[in-house]
């Protein structure tokens, strides 16, 4: 049976708000048993003594949730009813809004499915939203990247997408394919004539144009990676530096121990925070040194691989000091690995000599910042920012953040890319046909008008329940 068939023959629900204390509970349910199903365990409250008639489309009514089996009373509860096709899966649709909590949601969930409704799977609202063209592949990925997005920049991206900005850009390359293909299918009948010189420089500098356009989008995809996915970001330094004050600093909160005492954090802790507008998991690293014990030893092993780990290290040093053994050692640990520098404790009399930082350190970058005071902080951040994501940031402000996205732009761009040097060469009609039928083949996988199985379940397996 294929996806299609399956999804269509059940009635699902399932709880659409989080579990736990809340004043309210949405149970959602989706299919052609909706109207009846909810028509079965809701009891309207009735209206100057008299029962209300049938529940009308996009109104919402106050009355009971009811076992009709034993008439039990669940909870009072405001229910809906969006009627097909006017509603998110475009399915008929009914939602409950109780109240919260751990066991009511749970036991209103049960009385659903006792009459008629299975539990829906991860994602099978969306799937079925997707299924039944009420949006696009990537409008549905979306969805998914709004609930979970982590910072405002990450949830401006995921709200474009799920407004159709990638999708118009898909539409509109496609729609250029789309004519160069026809000019070039009319000419498969006359197989004895060259192209037209004119319409053969038209197809050139329009194929060209979408080939550069679809480049320019593939490239935005790292910025897109690291604002949606985040960085994992290590602190590292010899003991005492101010790792763990920076860390606290960073997070505006008391998170890691602080104490004058060498060799306070043994083991690592790990916190996310956001630097202009990228999500950093934050990890905060035992001291780098010759370690004194067993257990000190473990710490220290804890921070190289941490930091081996790490997309983004933050080297941190101790400005009240002079360089020894350890600081240089932190460095070398680090390696070429994208590193900016810290000279912590500005706010003390500065002892560090900085051109000999400097050397060591080559071509990283280096800030002074005081962990205490906050100077620098600022600083630090936009240091971040600039780091991982350059001066040169996407200028319309939209980047692809899947790599089947950029798979599928790289698969369309290389079919492009043979279309034109056929083109230039003189080749058969039927190749030109074949590498724009590719192209378009590689930017409807965006889209989902070219698809699989398989390719929705690893997409949709990824969702909340509910959604």
């Amino acid at each position: 049976m294929s996806t299609k068939d399956y999804i269509r023959e059940d009635t699902i629900a399932a709880t659409a708000t989080a579990i736990g204390p809340g004043g309210i509970a949405i149970t959602r349910i989706s299919g052609d048993d909706a109207s009846s199903l909810l028509k079965r365990i809701f009891r309207m409250a009735q209206k100057g003594g008299k029962p209300h008639g049938e529940m009308s489309s996009h109104r919402l009514y106050y009355g009971h949730i009811v076992d009709p089996d034993t008439l039990t009373v669940l909870d009072s509860a405001l229910a809906v009813l969006m009627k097909s096709p006017h509603s998110y899966t475009g399915e008929d649709v009914a939602e409950i809004h109780s109240h919260g909590g751990y066991l009511l949601p749970k036991k209103l969930l049960e009385l659903c499915c006792k009459h008629g409704a299975r539990p829906a799977l991860p994602g099978e609202f969306t799937l079925r939203a997707f299924l039944n063209g009420k949006m696009d592949l990537a409008q549905a990925e979306a969805v998914s990247d709004v609930v979970n997005a982590e910072t405002e920049e990450s949830l401006r991206i995921a709200e474009e997408q799920l407004e159709g900005a990638m999708s118009r850009m898909v539409h509109q390359y496609n729609e250029t394919i789309l004519d160069a293909l026809a000019e070039v299918e009319a000419q498969v009948d006359f197989p004895e004539e060259d192209i037209n010189p004119s319409t053969k420089n038209h197809l050139e500098i329009s194929i060209s144009a979408v080939k550069e356009n679809i480049e320019a989008l593939t490239k935005t995809f790292e910025e897109g990676r690291i604002i949606k996915h985040g960085v994992k970001t290590a602190i590292v330094g010899k003991p005492n530096v101010g790792k763990s004050s920076l860390m606290n600093r960073l997070l505006m909160k008391d998170r890691a121990i602080v104490s004058p005492k060498p060799g306070t954090t043994r083991d690592f802790i790990e916190e996310p925070i956001s630097a202009g507008g990228i999500p950093l998991r934050l990890v905060d690293t035992a001291g780098m040194r010759t370690a004194s014990d067993d257990i000190e030893h473990a710490g220290v092993e804890v921070a190289k691989k941490k930091a081996s780990e790490a997309e983004l290290v933050i080297a941190v040093f101790d400005g009240s000091r002079n360089l020894d053994d350890d600081d240089r050692s932190v460095l070398r640990e680090v390696g070429e690995k994208c590193t900016i520098v810290v000279v912590n404790k500005c706010d003390l009399e500065s002892v560090l000599d900085e051109r000999a930082l400097r050397c060591i350190a080559h071509s990283k970058r280096i800030m002074r910042i005081s962990a205490k005071t906050g100077a620098g902080i600022k600083e630090l951040k936009e240091a971040i920012e600039e780091t991982l994501l350059g001066r040169n940031r996407s200028t319309d402000g939209f980047v692809i953040t899947e790599l089947r996205h950029r798979e599928a732009l790289e698969k369309a761009s290389g079919a492009l890319s043979r279309f034109l040097d056929a083109l230039r060469s003189g080749e058969s009609l039927e190749f030109l046909a074949l590498d724009l039928r590719l192209a378009l083949d590689g930017i409807g996988e965006i889209t989902g008008e070219t698809t699989t199985e398989d390719l929705l379940g690893r997409i949709f397996s990824k969702f909340c329940i509910g959604k």
